[in-house]
């Protein structure tokens, strides 16, 4: 199932030692480090790569592996998995989830909420995932066809911090035919996910229909388009020092705006600010629309009434003459 010897790599290919020279400088010391496993190539290349790597550095390893039950396969998948990690000897921990569509999204981001909150309960201080450039990519186009705000269209971090939880992705400098490379040269077995070939989600449409024509039209294209990723990250980073100075020249106690403050900014801060301060607050950011029309409807408050922007199911932003502010609610 998994070759655990040295195997030739072609130069330029990816390595443990290249990872080791590239070892964020937060990661230092003795963490926990939890891969996300799936049973698919990506994710079995980065449970191979880091087996790898802890016999070369002191590494406290283990797995995660979700079984959403949505395929026929997953139970299959998830004895695969189980295998793969006694083989080499890293803990593996399988959870099992029942994924029901949240109100306006797809069963496929229903299942990756629900995947990052198991994620997130691990004990684990590192959770490193397996996404690479191709994935970046997709992530990129995805979000743009979506219409989506500037932070998602700017593709994913190498390092997030969600659910007080360093997110890691070490392989978003590595193409997906790099990962089969070293797939390949270990001899790596992996499972195959079929909805990947269901072009009816938007990403697999991408994956297997759009990139490939732009690639026949210019084989340059991946490169260009990552680059495009770089600079919406740069912008993003603008964006947000931008927002963060705005936020201490206006923030009150208790984290609220002052609203008059507020207002005096010019609409484009304004819409910057408030899209900071949720994401900031809840890590995640209303639609344009939505926060257009807070702002519209902030600018004169009056005769006690409040504006209020509900945010998912367990928070509401509101304007009252002062201030404005989040107000979380209590779930049951």
């Amino acid at each position: 199932m998994v070759n655990l010897k040295s195997m030739p790599i072609m130069k330029n290919e990816l390595t443990p030692e290249k990872i080791i020279n590239n070892w964020p400088s937060q990661f230092d010391g003795h963490l926990h480090y939890c891969i996300g496993l799936s049973g698919g190539i990506d994710s079995i290349v980065l449970l191979h790569l880091f087996h790898q790597i802890s016999q070369l550095k002191p590494l406290r390893l283990s797995a995660i592996h979700v079984n959403h039950g949505i395929s026929p396969y997953a139970d299959d998948w998830s004895i695969f998995c189980q295998q793969i990690c006694h083989q080499l000897n890293i803990p593996l921990e399988c959870r099992y989830v029942k994924v029901n569509k949240i109100a306006g999204q797809g069963l496929e981001n229903s299942a990756r909420k629900l995947r990052y909150q198991e994620y997130a309960a691990t004990n684990a201080e590192v959770l490193i995932l397996a996404h690479h450039a191709d994935d970046q990519i997709e992530t990129m186009l995805s979000q743009i066809m979506r219409g989506t705000n500037l932070h998602n269209s700017a593709g994913m971090l190498a390092i997030s911090n969600k659910f007080d939880k360093y997110f890691w992705r070490p392989l978003l400098n590595y193409s997906k035919s790099q990962l089969q490379n070293y797939a390949n040269a270990y001899q790596l077995s992996h499972i195959n996910d079929e909805s990947n070939a269901d072009n009816s989600y938007l990403r697999n449409f991408i994956r297997n229909k759009i990139m490939p024509e732009l690639a026949a039209y210019d084989p340059q294209i991946n490169p260009k388009l990552l680059q495009s990723v770089t600079q919406l990250q740069n912008s993003v980073a603008l964006a947000d020092d931008i927002a963060n100075s705005d936020y201490h020249n206006i923030y009150t106690i208790k984290n609220q705006l002052d609203r008059h403050k507020f207002i005096a900014l010019s609409q484009l801060r304004q819409e910057n600010l408030l899209a900071f301060y949720i994401r900031q607050h809840l890590g995640q950011i209303p639609s344009h629309k939505q926060l257009q029309e807070f702002i519209r409807q902030s600018q004169q408050v009056k005769n006690g009434r409040h504006p209020q922007l509900k945010i998912g199911n367990h928070a509401t932003l509101i304007a009252d003459y002062r201030h404005i502010y989040i107000v979380e609610h209590q779930t049951t």
